[in-house]
């Protein structure tokens, strides 16, 4: 675990804090684009980093695995070959 005393600055009319990148590499973050969740427990700001959804994740998202498969919209084409069934 890593602790560091860092300083607020200002940032326009809001405070930041610089994190140091050997920081932020040890939870995995690496660019600038990384999102993080911030949020406040137990009096403390705690700032994880935001798993990007890979594109299966998101064409499954809501995919109820408890209901029947719709065969019927499936388009099972027909033979075109000499494909064997």
């Amino acid at each position: 675990m890593t602790m560091q005393t860092l300083k607020l600055g200002k940032w326009g009319n809001s405070n930041a804090i610089r994190l140091p990148k050997k920081m932020l590499s040890e939870i995995g973050i690496a660019s600038n684009d990384d999102e993080v969740r911030v949020e406040i427990t137990n009096n403390a700001i705690v700032i994880r980093p935001q798993k990007k959804q890979k594109a299966l994740e998101k064409l499954f998202a809501n995919y109820d695995s408890s209901k029947p498969y719709p065969f019927e919209i499936v388009d099972k084409g027909g033979a075109i070959g000499e494909e064997l069934y």
